[in-house]
């Protein structure tokens, strides 16, 4: 057999080899719709243009898999109350056991009042504070995620102004636009929308402009689910 005809299978082997590389490393991969998916750092760049391009803007359009029919939203109350949570009756304390359950719950709340107070002083309406240096970061979106995240948590430790002073700061935060160049679906469901959700539910929906901000975030994350089957894209990308 000649020499190059024996050495066919271990070239084959090492073109496939240099290929699958180029292709994960290179990080310029598009899913099925034509979004850009993850590269190998978790990053997601976008398709045309600069991937470090900031200040995207973007604007519903058209969907491309419209869906025939919804289920119409209810109405009224339920016909079923819904169970407490909590024990009920509460149990019986002694003095000893109130005292060591009071010292918990306060100790719980200076910690918790501790890293808000450090938020408030080194990332107000950003992602998150680094705690060693005191810097902020945006990992979801730019946000405030933890601002929105500690809304339901201001509230059910009795932080009525932190609160107040909290809602009046989600006016701020515009869900049109975004430095990052993928949307986090899983995340921003979790934190913004559930966010708002719940401290709109909490605080007996007496502060309405939750509940617009709900909208705007479920208005954007509707965008991911405009796929053949509704099924949402895990990483959407707005630029593209």
């Amino acid at each position: 057999m000649p020499p190059l005809r024996r050495c066919r299978p271990l070239i084959a082997i090492v073109a496939v080899w240099l290929l699958c590389s180029w292709f994960f490393l290179s990080g310029d991969r598009y899913d099925r719709y034509g979004h850009a998916g993850p590269s190998w750092d978790g990053s997601t760049p976008s398709r045309g243009g600069n991937a470090d391009d900031t200040g995207i803007r973007w604007s519903k359009l058209p969907e491309r898999y419209p869906v025939a029919s919804l289920h119409a939203l209810p109405t009224g109350r339920s016909r079923t109350e819904i169970p407490r949570i909590q024990k009920y009756p509460a149990p019986k304390e002694n003095k000893p056991a109130r005292r060591t359950r009071e010292a918990r719950q306060a100790a719980v709340r200076d910690s918790f009042l501790h890293s808000w107070k450090g938020y408030k002083a080194h990332a107000w309406l950003r992602d998150e504070v680094t705690p060693l240096t005191g810097e902020s970061k945006d990992p979801f979106g730019g946000w405030a995620a933890t601002l929105v995240d500690s809304l339901d948590t201001l509230w059910i430790m009795g932080m009525k102004d932190e609160f107040e002073e909290a809602v009046r700061a989600c006016a701020e935060i515009d869900f049109a636009t975004t430095g990052a160049t993928s949307v986090n679906v899983f995340e921003t469901t979790i934190r913004y929308l559930g966010g708002f959700l719940a401290a709109y539910e909490l605080s007996g929906m007496k502060y309405p402009l939750l509940r617009s901000k709900a909208v705007e975030v479920a208005d954007m994350l509707m965008c991911a689910f405009d796929t053949p089957n509704r099924m949402p894209i895990s990483r959407w990308s707005p630029k593209p």
